[in-house]
């Protein structure tokens, strides 16, 4: 009985808060015009298909990401067709904002998500052998360029239902084009390209044994990049997480991320590219200790890592978040112990 008391407790600080970034979709990801896509893979995971009490919450999160390409692979990166040997590295801050409604439609809680503008970051690509200036002109040798600024900002509607130990949410979310761009440049922390991601989340969780079974699976549909006249394709991704949570707070799991472009890329740069499908599969740890500030505010730290294999037109590399959640209005009702 202990354990149930014990676990309802940190039960009740992680769902609350583990939602609130959960709808953020900034900064890079897999596929498409430059490789990437809008969708920030992993980001949500875990208790992915849980929607906290109605309140507001704050989530923020350093991600960091390491990847490389060799060989004489070529990508389209703006007015740059680059080939051979490219490395890119990010270190960004995303913060998300969210608001739980007490509204309820078709008996699911109504709730809304902004990543805000203000997280900042820096993105760093380097390639070597050959690329294809702006003018067409083909250049040997190496290049590396760098940017610091702001990325994509995204807002998100939801509707996340209940009932027993099952969990799960649906969400339309939009990208804004305001990230640091340049179509000269092969260094970018915004993809220039509207887009419109649909998801639905699954969250199966046991309060008696603590044991959490999490998936997702969505479709991101791209608009055009203007400045370049290249049309990415759409994209299929899946999300899993497989997570203990303890009575003493910490939690203990697995987890991955599976992406598909499932319609090729057109424009100008296909015509030496091809359709440029992506793929990409990814598994790794997550850690996560949830506390209470006061013993009235509920904290909840996590951590996942995740090691990129099986990819096919873009960078191979690992994914690293660190987030730190809590809710601001709204907090969730305490739990009273019982024997």
């Amino acid at each position: 009985m202990k354990r149930r008391t014990a676990w309802n407790v940190s039960r009740t600080a992680c769902v609350a808060v583990c939602l609130a970034g959960s709808f953020a979709f900034v900064g890079p990801s897999q596929a498409a015009e430059y490789g990437q896509g809008t969708y920030l893979l992993g980001l949500s995971i875990p208790m992915i298909g849980f929607t906290p009490p109605p309140g507001f919450y704050l989530s923020d999160t350093i991600y960091a990401y390491q990847g490389s390409a060799s060989g004489n692979k070529k990508f389209p990166f703006g007015h740059v067709n680059l080939a051979a040997q490219i490395r890119e590295d990010f270190l960004v801050n995303v913060s998300t904002l969210t608001w739980v409604a007490d509204t309820k439609i078709l008996g699911g809680n109504l709730g809304f998500a902004a990543t805000v503008p203000f997280p900042i970051g820096t993105e760093r690509t380097s390639a070597g052998a050959a690329f294809t200036g702006p003018l067409g002109n083909t250049f040997s040798g190496s290049l590396t360029q760098s940017v610091w600024g702001i990325g994509d900002m995204a807002v998100a509607g939801f509707l996340g239902w209940h009932e027993g130990n099952s969990h799960w949410n649906l969400a339309v979310t939009g990208t804004i084009p305001t990230g640091v761009y340049d179509p000269d440049m092969i260094a970018f922390l915004g993809l220039h390209r509207p887009s419109v991601d649909v998801r639905g989340a699954y969250t199966y969780l046991d309060p008696q044994t603590g044991l959490e079974i999490s998936g997702a699976l969505g479709m991101t549909f791209n608009h055009i990049n203007i400045a370049t006249n290249y049309q990415s394709g759409d994209e299929l991704h899946f999300e899993w997480d497989v997570n203990e949570h303890f009575a003493s707070g910490f939690s203990l799991g697995v987890g991955g991320y599976v992406y598909d472009q499932v319609t090729g890329d057109s424009g100008p740069a296909t015509r030496i590219l091809g359709p440029f499908e992506g793929r990409v599969v990814a598994v790794g740890p997550l850690v996560g200790y949830t506390f209470k500030i006061m013993n009235l505010i509920p904290v909840n730290l996590n951590a996942r890592w995740f090691h990129e294999f099986d990819v096919r037109n873009r960078v191979t590399g690992n994914s690293i978040f660190g987030t730190i959640s809590l809710p601001l209005v709204g907090l969730p009702p305490a739990v009273t112990a019982k024997d």
